[in-house]
């Protein structure tokens, strides 16, 4: 994974063991994200990461720079 979106991709994570899913221990979270009852949580730290590492193959992007959300170390 890109340093880059890890920010991103911990968000996520973090959002998801929160939720009813993972809340029991007995999915993980590829799981989790791949069930259609679940589509709707975290739904705006799924679509920051999924822009982060989309913005990665885009070589525009890639010249651009990463956008406001991400942190440079």
């Amino acid at each position: 994974m890109g340093k880059s979106c890890r920010d991103m991709a911990e968000a996520l994570r973090d959002c998801m063991f929160t939720k009813e899913c993972m809340a029991d221990g007995t999915k993980t979270l590829k799981q989790c994200l791949a069930l259609q009852e679940f589509k709707h949580e975290c739904k705006e730290y799924r679509l920051a990461y999924f822009e982060c590492k989309r913005g990665q193959l885009d070589m525009r992007q890639r010249i651009r720079g990463p956008k406001g959300g991400a942190t440079q170390e």
